[in-house]
């Protein structure tokens, strides 16, 4: 049986932007051997014994080297609050790797990431488990204030950077840039993408007969299958999106195309 049940040691614990936080942790070669990129951890919240259920958290990144994962989060209710206040030398409980991920065929080459708010957390990932493709990378945010490694993107992928109020780079939404960038360039050879699920009803508008795969944010219980609070209907059926998702194909996702 594949473990994914670990104690795991807090590295640090920072706010990176506004409401924003990147948890780096300890992780073992168990984990390291199974991990995907967009997969994600389900981390019990220390000292709050009245918070019955786990929080799921985007793995950000994974450092093979050191054997770090990397977490970003927003704190934004009682439990990711209560995260905000982890520090360094805390252990914490964790449930990782969890949910099927991203994964890119041999022929894909020309790839295309698209990132809304914490959506864009995920995304990174990718080029640690595939370094030999061609990366361009529409990433949205709410504001100045509100952008986090924005550069970590530049240093990998041709980077186009939105904010809703104009106060950072471009001004509006990161999918009309994408439109603008498929009429120019043409399509590449699959888009990825995570974000809210507006978010995604916009993309659907775009992409197309593109081949896109959408990482679902979806509120969860007990993240392995077993309670159903995350279901949701994709291709017809009700699928659990921690154990069957987070990834699926754009075009299946029903609620998107009401």
């Amino acid at each position: 049986m594949i473990k994914k049940h670990f104690t795991e040691k807090v590295l640090a614990n920072e706010l990176i932007a506004q409401n924003t936080y990147l948890m780096r942790l300890t992780c073992t070669e168990d984990f390291l051997r199974i991990y995907r990129p967009g997969q994600f951890a389900h981390i019990e919240i220390p000292h709050a014994k009245d918070l019955l259920l786990r929080r799921p958290i985007s793995i950000n990144y994974v450092d093979f080297e050191k054997k770090e994962v990397h977490l970003a989060y927003n704190a934004v209710g009682k439990g990711t609050r209560l995260l905000s206040l982890v520090r360094a030398g805390d252990m914490l409980d964790v449930l990782m790797p969890l949910g099927n991920g991203f994964q890119l065929a041999g022929d894909m080459k020309r790839v295309w990431l698209v990132g809304g708010g914490i959506g864009i957390a995920p995304l990174k990932s990718l080029y640690c488990k595939y370094p030999d493709r061609e990366y361009t990378a529409f990433l949205g945010y709410r504001s100045r204030e509100c952008v986090y490694e924005a550069h970590d993107f530049e240093l990998f992928a041709k980077t186009h950077i939105t904010t809703d109020d104009g106060s950072y780079c471009i001004r509006g939404f990161c999918t009309d840039v994408l439109r603008a960038e498929l009429e120019e360039s043409g399509p590449p050879d699959v888009i990825l993408a995570c974000g809210p699920h507006v978010f995604f009803k916009s993309l659907a508008k775009v992409v197309g007969e593109i081949p896109t795969f959408v990482s679902l944010e979806q509120h969860m219980g007990c993240g392995t299958g077993g309670c159903a609070t995350c279901v949701c209907k994709v291709g017809g059926q009700y699928k659990k999106v921690c154990l069957q998702g987070p990834v699926f194909n754009i075009r299946e996702v029903d609620s998107l195309y009401d």
